[in-house]
């Protein structure tokens, strides 16, 4: 709620295509047994930079008002170096792409400039109205005059792991 507060009032706006900051400093609590940063905080700091990123685009006025949100359909994740309390450290969210479908997100990792860690995220828009939400309406609901920029192929592979995953599910209720 911290961070939906801080870029709620903050003037700081980004565009669609601009990085998102989030800075922070690794805890006791945030660290396992092995002493350094568990894995399943690097999730949790990834969905903070989510939030941030929603806010200081403009998207989240948007979101409310058509009564759209995003739903995480995919994440991987890669840890080249490990983070221990109490370093600082800094996490640069910015979108990758989309298709007609997914939007893909980075969520980078860094301490001292050096990149320790990166969360790949494919996301897509619901409606409360079950109408399909392309991300190219998002994109231009919040004004911006950006064309098409395509998938990576590591985000498109994911994207082929989500749509075999939900064949699989839809066919074991059958």
């Amino acid at each position: 709620m911290i961070v939906f507060l801080r870029a709620s009032f903050s003037k700081e706006r980004i565009g669609i295509l601009d990085e998102a900051r989030l800075k922070y400093r690794v805890w006791l609590t945030d660290q396992d047994m092995f002493a350094h940063m568990t894995n399943s905080r690097y999730l949790s700091y990834s969905d903070l930079g989510t939030i941030n990123y929603i806010m200081r685009t403009g998207c989240w006025p948007i979101l409310k008002k058509r009564r759209w949100y995003p739903v995480i359909c995919g994440q991987s994740m890669v840890i080249s170096r490990m983070l221990t309390a109490p370093q600082k450290f800094e996490i640069v969210t910015q979108i990758t792409g989309w298709d007609d479908t997914y939007v893909g997100l980075s969520h980078k990792f860094y301490r001292d400039k050096r990149e320790h860690a990166e969360v790949r995220v494919i996301a897509r828009f619901a409606s409360r109205d079950k109408t399909k939400v392309r991300p190219q309406e998002m994109i231009d609901a919040v004004g911006s005059k950006i064309e098409f920029k395509p998938l990576p192929p590591i985000y498109k592979a994911m994207v082929e792991d989500i749509e075999a995953g939900r064949l699989r599910s839809k066919q074991s209720v059958e």
